[in-house]
C-alpha cells in the first residue's frame, strides 16, 4: 500500500471525527455552532485532499 493511500486513509479519518465532534482546524478552530460556513468549507478541504491521497 502506497504511503499516500495511507495518509488519504488517515485524512479521512480524521476528517469523520471532526464531523462528529462538531468542529475542524486549520489554523484555529472552527465549531459547527459558531462558524457553520468556515466549518464546512474547511471541512470539505479536508475531505478533498483526503480523497485526492488516492489519485495521487
Amino acid at each position: 500500500m502506497a504511503w499516500t493511500a495511507i495518509l488519504g486513509i488517515v485524512l479521512l479519518l480524521w476528517a469523520a471525527w471532526d464531523l462528529y465532534a462538531g468542529s475542524v482546524w486549520l489554523h484555529r478552530e472552527f465549531r459547527r455552532d459558531e462558524e457553520p460556513g468556515a466549518y464546512w468549507s474547511t471541512l470539505s478541504l479536508w475531505v478533498i485532499v483526503g480523497i485526492s491521497c488516492f489519485y495521487w
